[in-house]
Formats: structure tokens, C-alpha cells, sequence
């Protein structure tokens, strides 16, 4: 069997789109000297990457709820209103203590 570097082909997904997407997809990828599916696998994942991303940050507010719940532990609106405007004046300034 002869040695080769092509890459094993992953298998074929179908997608169904309508004669308006086509065409502008057809456009875009005329106009950027891409291919139609070089743009659908780059469409497809920004829009993981993005969906992704949401997901931690909703997992994230999950976990300091949580977090809060468990210890009481909090910072007061005020003390991050004073710490933003400490932030715009030194980069490095330093995040407020929690409160019990």
C-alpha cells in the first residue's frame, strides 16, 4: 500500500439552503476569491467559537451565583463603582475585598 500525506477525509454533512443564501454566498466568496465552503466552515466556527463563549460566561454567572449562595461572599456596587474609576486613572489598580 503506498505511503500518502493526504489528510483522511472527514465525512459529509448536508445542509439545505435557499436560493437567496446560495446567491449571496455565491457573491461573497466570488468576491472574497474564497470558495463557498471555505466561508461555510468559517461562518460555522465563529458561530461555535461565539455560541462557546456565551456558554462559559453563562456557566460562569452559574458558578458566582453559586459561589455567593455558599459564602455571602460579595463586593458592593459601590466599592466597584470606586474601583472602576481607580481602574480609568492606574491600570493596576487592585480589585476590591469581598464582604461577608
Amino acid at each position: 500500500m503506498p505511503h500518502t500525506l493526504e489528510k483522511p477525509r472527514a465525512p459529509t454533512v448536508t445542509l439545505k439552503l435557499d436560493a437567496s443564501h446560495r446567491g449571496r454566498l455565491k457573491s461573497l466568496a466570488l468576491a472574497k476569491k474564497r470558495t463557498a465552503h471555505y466561508l461555510m466552515k468559517e461562518a460555522i466556527e465563529r458561530y461555535l467559537a461565539e455560541e462557546e463563549a456565551h456558554l462559559a460566561v453563562l456557566n460562569s454567572v452559574d458558578d458566582s451565583v453559586s459561589h455567593f449562595e455558599a459564602t455571602g461572599l460579595h463586593v458592593s456596587l459601590d466599592d466597584v463603582k470606586a474601583w472602576a474609576k481607580e481602574v480609568k486613572a492606574r491600570r493596576d489598580a487592585q480589585l476590591p475585598p469581598c464582604h461577608a
